[in-house]
């Protein structure tokens, strides 16, 4: 089901101001700050006629099970007055070992222990943790939250609609509901995704090699321009990652980017590009595949690679038995004894099975070799234009010879 009507609004700056109280400590500021993409730093300010012990922060992430607390820095707490002011500060790492994705929503309060044994807690703060250099707007529809920037509203409205037109279709393929809802993000500029994405390697951040990042711990992706098939293709993820809900599943990175290229609309290159491989015999074992290889060129075979597996499992074995796969991974068995147990045969017998079916169909004029095709052209030519001349010449001798028997 599409929906016509979108909730709109343009994000505002974070911050909070609680109520007083007047028995304990008084706030008069709760807020935070966005230095992206290393930290942020959480700041509350306030004053008490009791003697602080300690200022302890505690965070969630939403939708997750990601929470933790730390001990704040605390400045100012002594004083000659009978109101001690005092500013506790900590700061959560977003980067590195730390990384949290761009999109995350955070909500966070402090923790004030005094040293009379008494205790207070501040309101509760949420926010959505985004680059502050932009002016970010949302929209949200039925299945999906995205944030985006510099973009007309229109734009960003159709890419939703077409893709939520595909992703109802994994929906009903997986046999999963779209709960929570997904939450995209979508960023504009090279430079952006170097700040935003998360470092895999030099590589693939030099040749751009990847054009997004599901986080499935998250619930959010990020696309590197307005893309129909970027935002099938990472929400995919997060739907399959609904539908392999057990902490026992270890999904391949084989199948699981397979699945998702699957759907995308405009895929068809893709195809071409591990016809190519398998004449070449550049393809690896699909059971050595498990993760993404760091290469710029590895990485383009193994997503090639990837989606024609997949597309053979789905297409010619079909989707009871690609289910069943699912559900023995789910359950926890490895993928290699799933496959087994599914289709009779081994990883690499059903990769040898895959290719059977690309023989018959391949356009050979793709494989052309460039030193073969000049000189065969040539020579060609050559003997082209030694026919056309004894052809001439035989014409003219035999022209000859009639008008001297006339």
């Amino acid at each position: 089901m599409i929906i016509g009507c979108f909730f709109f609004e343009t994000m505002q700056a974070a911050g909070h101001t609680p109520s007083k109280d007047e028995s304990l400590a008084t706030i008069s500021t709760e807020s935070h700050s966005i230095n992206f993409p290393v930290n942020i730093s959480f700041e509350l300010i306030g004053k008490s006629h009791i003697k602080i012990d300690e200022i302890l922060f505690y965070y969630q992430l939403t939708n997750t099970n990601v929470r933790g607390y730390g001990y704040t820095s605390i400045t100012g707490i002594d004083s000659a007055t009978d109101q001690h002011g005092f500013r506790a500060v900590f700061k959560l790492s977003t980067s590195g070992s730390n990384y949290i994705p761009s999109g995350t929503h955070i909500s966070y309060h402090f923790e004030i222990n005094y040293k009379d044994g008494q205790k207070q807690s501040t309101g509760p703060v949420s926010f959505d943790y985004l680059d502050p250099k932009y002016s970010w707007q949302k929209l949200e529809s039925e299945t999906m939250t995205v944030f985006w920037h510099d973009i007309p509203e229109s734009k960003i409205e159709e890419a939703i609609l077409k893709s939520e037109v595909i992703l109802n279709q994994v929906s009903d393929f997986l046999e999963v509901n779209q709960k929570p809802l997904i939450r995209a993000i979508v960023i504009n500029s090279q430079k952006e995704s170097v700040e935003s994405f998360p470092k895999i390697s030099l590589s693939a951040t030099r040749d751009s090699i990847y054009g997004g990042f599901a986080f499935q711990e998250y619930g959010v992706f990020i696309i590197r321009g307005l893309n129909v098939d970027g935002m099938i293709h990472e929400a995919t993820h997060l739907l399959l990652t609904q539908k392999m809900g057990s902490p026992l599943a270890q999904v391949p990175a084989w199948l699981s980017e397979g699945i998702a290229m699957y759907f995308e609309i405009d895929n068809n290159h893709r195809r071409r590009t591990a016809e190519i491989a398998y004449l070449q015999k550049k393809l690896r074992p699909i059971s050595s595949m498990e993760s993404v290889p760091s290469r710029s060129l590895d990485i383009r075979l193994f997503y090639a690679h990837s989606q024609e597996m997949v597309r053979y499992l789905i297409d010619i074995e079909g989707r009871e038995k690609f289910l069943r796969l699912l559900g023995q991974i789910d359950s926890g068995v490895r993928a290699d004894s799933a496959v087994i147990d599914v289709y009779g045969k081994n990883l690499d017998d059903l990769d040898k099975s895959w290719q059977a079916t690309l023989s018959p169909t391949f356009d050979r004029r793709l494989l052309v070799d460039p030193g073969t095709f000049w000189t065969s052209l040539i020579l060609g030519t050559t003997f082209l234009f030694a026919v056309i001349v004894s052809t001439i010449t035989w014409s003219r001798k035999k022209l000859s010879s009639q008008t001297e028997t006339i």
